[in-house]
């Protein structure tokens, strides 16, 4: 007998053995539920919906390929109880893979989701939606009859259709059964070769009932959950402890997704009579409207219960590798049971949970005006239901963080959707694809990007202060932005994200050097969205004191998407990653963005042809006040230019420069170039990008020097924000044109601006210094202005008389 064959009767053995093992684990634990290794016929009793669909597919014919339709998650029963050392290592990471502690951890397939060499992300049109019921749950490949039989045979998957749950009352809290979505996979490629299937082995355990035929509707105390979901996990892992197949090189993918309801442990205490409802859900209200707090004792608390209403509720939606996402869905106020609603997906910032503060909080105008950040609250009085979740790697989902990933973070969403499909409240386009719009702050805001390149059921998103790329804005002309790489990297280390490996160490190496190694910064590279794929109206808002993500961040993603032809609006408010030192204080700002994101989302996604969105570029300036123009950017006015030099600027470290070592924030320099702009004869609008040319030369360590402009009237810099220069200290002369940061600045008669070159800057200061001397012979400038005739007050007042017109 061959060691293959002997190796599959072990493996037969150990499957008997653990059947039993397992069948006698939940007579203890749960007092119900059995394990079997051969589902029988297949046929499914529709009461019993709390199936464990064990194998979606079939293999691919090679040993290097695996099913991943049974993955099982962890800390299923007890969303308070994350997977906290989901920690993978990366495909090119020489350091071997940790082992598992903890036996109900089971987010990923076997470590696939590390791999970065993946195929082209899966896109979806909604002209290509299948005509399938979302309600229907299909199960492929069916197991081999006889395990013991060692010879391969082919099997050929079988579809059962089962019976959808029975629906859940909306005043109680959804029972906590594994939904399966069928979500038919791209026709393969006439050039792919044909696919050839091995044999599958597989054991289906059958969960405790949840409802019956017999009117026990109860759900499972947290204790059964957790301890049929631990023994479903020792048998994935037992199950897939083969000697002879090797780890595959791809990563894993499966036509089904499965949502696992969480049930918090504490919710029952809701429940309780007239205690519940008198002192327990005004506690849990209450906890609910301070931010990120409440979301990080969410899982054990739950929602505060609305009898009479459709009940939001958690789960774990498990997405194509295995990554279990933990996700909130939160229906429209005032949704009467039966009615729908269109949905949006609202994505959390870098280092924050998603939120479930389903009425809002007490802090919500503060971060709308600061941050550009809606809340749940206006968002589902607004009549839309709202989803938000944790990203992969982040609290209590599982995974690692791939910064925002088509091939990660992108099939996420599209998991999330394909669950949001099958939702009650759910108003759909077509079955399968729901009408969908998505909000959400930097990293919340990048994700949109991602999603609406990869997934064409989004119908319009609103990107929030955030990239267009990393290396654009994290690594812009070669020179490392320390300050915010530092704070961010130490963000995810507060919170215990479980992150791509290479994360850190490319964080340290700019920290000492200023500089990116090759493949860190591809690995930036491959993870900024592919715009051109984005065919759906985008609202772009971005922050004119954002010394993160500035303007030119946005105004790429705009140009891009204007060219091909996609309706685009374009706001910029005093606020974002940085310090509004002008209006701190004045609340217009976040006003007029909460009614911009409502205007487009009922247009857009309600889809009301009488809604009007305001004109296509709106912009605050230093003094709060709102202007407008009817195409973005704006028509150009006459530019501000004048010219400097010679002069010679000493390249010294620290001492002297824009601002603090290491703080993101530009302050004006005691040693710099200094050329003054000529002062306003009239009302003029400093709008766009200013342009620096420089001839020069010079000796020295410095790769960089750094340009920004000065108010001379107030002494602060513009927007707080400077623009690296590379330079080339050789002792030859050289000429380098710049585009620098964005600004939105209003001069008055007899105001002007200041442009400093300076030696070192706070904001991408590096650890290791570097030193020289720069001759400059000859420095020229140019501030865009806006042409006055095509510039109009703008504002709230504005929206108000819109939408009443």
């Amino acid at each position: 007998m061959s060691n293959r064959v002997a190796s599959n009767r072990v493996g037969a053995y150990r499957v008997g053995g653990l059947a039993v093992a397992l069948g006698i684990g939940s007579a203890l634990l749960a007092g119900q539920g059995v394990a079997a290794a051969d589902p029988g016929d297949g046929a499914t009793d529709p009461s019993n919906t709390a199936s464990s669909s064990t194998d979606g597919g079939v293999g691919t014919g090679t040993d290097a390929e695996k099913d991943s339709a049974a993955t099982v998650p962890d800390d299923a029963g007890d969303p308070a109880e994350s997977d906290g050392s989901d920690v993978e290592d990366d495909a090119d990471d020489t350091d071997p893979v940790d082992e598992i502690d903890d036996i109900d951890e089971v987010d990923d397939v076997d470590g696939l989701d590390e791999i970065e060499d993946v195929p082209e992300p899966r896109k979806r049109a909604k002209a290509a939606q299948p005509d399938v019921d979302p309600s229907e749950s299909t199960t492929l490949a069916e197991p081999d009859p006889d395990p013991d039989e060692p010879d391969e045979v082919t099997v050929e998957p079988e579809e059962t259709v089962d019976e959808p749950p029975a629906a859940v009352a909306p005043t109680e809290t959804p029972t906590p059964t594994t939904t399966t979505t069928t979500v038919s996979s791209p026709p393969a490629q006439p050039d792919e070769p044909a696919v050839t299937e091995t044999p599958v082995e597989a054991a289906t355990i059958e969960l405790d009932k949840q409802t019956s035929g017999s009117g026990d509707e109860r759900p499972p105390s947290p204790i059964e959950t957790a301890a049929v979901w631990t023994l479903a996990a020792a048998a994935r892992r037992e199950l897939a402890a083969t000697d002879d197949v090797e780890p595959t090189a791809q990563q894993v993918t499966t036509s089904e997704v499965v949502a696992i309801p969480q049930i918090p442990p504490l919710e029952f205490l809701q429940h309780l009579p007239v205690l519940g409802p008198v002192l327990f859900t005004p506690i849990v209200a209450a906890i609910h409207q301070i931010p990120i707090v409440s979301d990080l004792l969410h899982p054990l608390i739950g929602y505060p219960l609305r009898p009479g209403q459709p009940a939001p509720r958690d789960v774990k939606v498990i997405s194509p590798d295995g990554t279990a996402i933990y996700v909130h869905f939160m229906p429209a106020a005032g949704l009467a049971p039966g009615q729908t609603a269109p949905t949006v997906l609202n994505g959390p910032g870098l280092g924050m949970p998603g939120a479930t503060n389903i009425d809002g909080t007490i802090l919500d105008d503060i971060l709308i005006d600061a941050l550009g950040m809606i809340d749940v609250g206006t968002l589902r009085h607004a009549g839309y239901n709202v989803v938000t979740w944790d990203p992969r790697g982040e609290y209590f989902s599982g995974g690692r963080l791939e910064l925002n990933g088509a091939d990660w973070e992108g099939r996420d969403m599209s998991a999330i959707i394909d669950w949001l499909a099958t939702q009650p409240e759910v108003l759909l386009d077509a079955p399968g694809d729901p009408r969908l719009g998505m909000t959400g702050v930097s990293y919340g805001g990048g994700i949109q990007l991602v999603t609406a390149a990869n997934d064409h059921r989004v119908d319009a998103i609103v990107p929030t202060i955030t990239y267009h790329s990393f290396t654009t804005s994290l690594y812009k002309a070669e020179a490392f932005k320390n300050s915010w790489a530092t704070l961010l990297t130490g963000v995810l280390a507060v919170t215990m994200a479980r992150t791509n490996p290479r994360i850190l160490p490319a964080a340290v190496i700019g920290a000492l050097t200023g500089t990116m190694l090759p493949s860190d910064r591809a690995l930036l590279e491959s993870r900024n969205p592919a715009i051109e794929n984005i065919t759906v109206p985008t609202l772009l808002i971005q922050g004119t004191v954002d010394t993160v993500f500035s303007g030119l961040e946005s105004d790429a993603t705009a140009q891009i998407l204007m060219d091909n032809g996609v309706p685009v609006k374009v706001v910029w408010f005093c606020g974002g990653h940085g310090v509004c030192a002008h209006n701190l204080f004045d609340p217009t700002d976040g006003q007029l963005i909460k009614q911009r994101t409502l205007q487009w989302l009922d247009r857009y996604v309600k889809g009301d042809p009488g809604v009007a969105t305001g004109p296509q570029f709106e912009w605050v300036d230093q003094r709060g006040q709102w202007w407008a123009s009817d195409e973005y950017p704006a028509k150009k006015g006459t530019p501000i230019v004048a010219g400097g030099g010679p002069a010679t600027l000493p390249l010294i470290p620290y001492l002297g420069g824009s601002g603090i070592p290491f703080v993101p924030y530009a302050l004006q320099a005691p040693v710099a170039v200094n050329v003054r702009m000529p002062a306003a004869t009239e009302t003029t609008y400093v709008v766009g990008s200013p342009e620096v040319t420089l001839t020069y030369s010079g000796v020295g360590t410095s790769r960089h020097v750094y340009a920004q402009l000065v108010d001379n009237t107030t002494g602060l810099v513009l927007g707080s924000l400077i623009t690296p220069i590379p330079v080339t200290l050789d002792g030859q002369t050289h000429q380098v044109t710049v585009s620098l940061e964005s600004v939105a600045h209003t001069l008055r008669p007899g105001e002007s601006v200041t442009l400093q070159l300076v030696a070192s800057s706070g904001t991408y200061e590096r650890i290791l210094p570097s030193v020289g001397v720069l001759n400059v012979h000859d420095i020229e400038v140019s501030l865009p202005t806006a042409d006055p005739t095509a510039v109009s007050a703008g504002g709230v007042t504005t929206v108000a008389l819109t939408v009443a017109a």
